[in-house]
């Protein structure tokens, strides 16, 4: 078996991930953690796998310095509580979508897999965007522009007008004018009836709403 180099994020035991039985697959982790003595190598690397949770920019940031490095090197994305961030992640070039985090066997497979070349995206993740590319050619959402759906969807998710005008790349303003929109032409008075409108027609996936 090939030894694949994986690095791993700060407070990777924090998100329930054991290094020993990664490696008991084939898989060496290499961590990441805060004050550690000497640069890191990421010419080394095989595959990144990054907190979903940590803020966006920081991850992309660190995903463009290591594909400077490392042009071969593939990453993997945990998004526990929110798949909002997942097209954005993709555009980045991002191969692998976790909403959970799997035995290290399942783990294992995976990895080796977007190292291979190929894509993984948790099936819960990937009908969520299907259900979106449909959802927004039918009632309700047809009277939504393009842009006010994917407005809608972020809102939905809990993110920030600014945390929205960033991952859109417009003005923070276009995304107030847009949630205006959204809430006179669905009927929607506020951000918890929107949440709940939107889990009723499958457009998030958390459904603690």
């Amino acid at each position: 078996m090939s030894v694949i180099r994986l690095l791993l994020p700060p407070g990777f035991a924090e998100i329930g991930l054991d290094p020993v039985e990664l490696e008991k697959q084939g898989i060496v982790v290499v961590t990441m953690e805060p004050n550690t003595a000497g640069p890191m190598n990421f010419a080394a690397l095989d595959l990144v796998l990054i907190d979903g949770e940590a803020a966006l920019q920081e991850n992309l940031t660190l995903i463009d310095q290591i594909k400077s490095i490392a042009p071969a090197c593939k990453f993997m994305v945990l998004l526990r509580h929110s798949s909002a961030h997942a097209v954005t992640y993709m555009q980045a070039g991002v191969t692998g979508l976790l909403a959970v985090l799997p035995d290290a066997v399942k783990l294992a497979e995976i990895i080796c897999k977007l190292v291979q070349g190929e894509y993984y995206l948790d099936q819960n993740i990937a009908q969520l965007l299907a259900m979106r590319q449909i959802k927004k050619q039918l009632d309700p959402f047809v009277s939504l522009s393009s842009r006010e759906f994917d407005v809608f969807c972020l809102l939905a998710e809990g993110c920030s007008l600014q945390a929205i005008a960033l991952q859109l790349g417009i003005s923070s303003k276009t995304v107030s004018n847009c949630q205006t929109q959204i809430k006179l032409k669905l009927a929607i008075d506020n951000r918890g009836s929107l949440r709940k409108f939107a889990n009723c027609h499958g457009l998030i996936i958390d459904n603690s709403v």
